[in-house]
């Protein structure tokens, strides 16, 4: 295939991660395991129709359908996994005070304060 912006591809056939289909990453830093961000062009994607995953810990997902919308810079594209941590992230306060057997916590700057309870 050679991909054009905001056209939709079909691929006909059985959908499999890492054999067939189109494949793209929800984490976009998951794809620098595939791809060199030195040599290559990055772009935001929509798949969809059959889907299929492999069960490998990264994001990577294998569609039978893809939308290119858009090419990204690399700033964009650093910018777009950064977004996508942040939103994964559990910002609730039970998340943001530690204690307990093994906790730590490290604060810097002026006037920061840090406080641990717990064993260890």
């Amino acid at each position: 295939f050679q991909f054009e912006i905001g056209k939709t591809f079909h691929h006909d056939g059985k959908v499999e991660a890492c054999v067939s289909g189109f494949h793209a990453c929800e984490c976009p830093f998951d794809v620098f395991s595939y791809y060199s961000p030195a040599d290559s062009r990055f772009a935001e994607t929509i798949s969809f129709g059959i889907t299929n995953r492999e069960g490998d810990g990264d994001t990577k997902i294998a569609s039978a359908s893809i939308t290119i919308k858009a090419e990204l810079t690399l700033p964009q594209f650093i910018q777009r996994g950064i977004e996508w941590i942040w939103s994964k992230i559990d910002k609730s306060l039970e998340q943001q005070i530690m204690c307990g057997n093994r906790s730590a916590a490290t604060n810097t700057g002026n006037r920061s304060a840090a406080t641990n309870t717990g064993n260890c």
